[in-house]
């Protein structure tokens, strides 16, 4: 009988160590999700991500407020969407910065073909002239 019992107090031990890890605060996911939103800032998502990166702020703005008020499962969750959002927004940001790259070498492509009949027609309008 003491084993059963001792089993019994091993199961009721992890149980309130499970517990207990959900009431924690929630302190490294919400200093994740404000590294990802300094790091959106960065990649450029004010121009090409502007509403994520503000959905971002705001879930981290209740992140915040959850965690101050000891509603930390609350705030763990809006840590979480913070962070994704941010990285949403790092994501649009880094091919908005591709997008606008790949016009520009585009452009200087076709600057470069201008240039380049304007030579071809210019040479043959002087040879005919010889």
């Amino acid at each position: 009988m003491p084993s059963r019992t001792g089993f019994c107090v091993a199961i009721a031990v992890a149980m309130l160590a499970g517990c207990a890890s959900h009431t924690q605060r929630p302190t490294s996911e919400i200093a994740r999700a404000q590294t990802l939103i300094d790091q959106a800032e960065k990649a450029g998502a004010q121009k090409y991500a502007a509403a994520q990166l503000d959905q971002a702020r705001a879930n981290l703005q209740q992140a915040d407020t959850a965690d101050r008020k000891g509603k930390y499962d609350v705030a763990r969750a809006r840590a979480t969407e913070a962070g994704a959002d941010a990285e949403l927004a790092v994501a649009l940001a880094s091919s908005g910065e591709a997008q606008r790259s790949a016009e520009e070498v585009q452009q200087s492509t076709q600057t470069l073909r201008d240039e380049a009949q304007r030579e071809t027609a210019a040479s043959s309008s002087s040879n005919h002239q010889e």
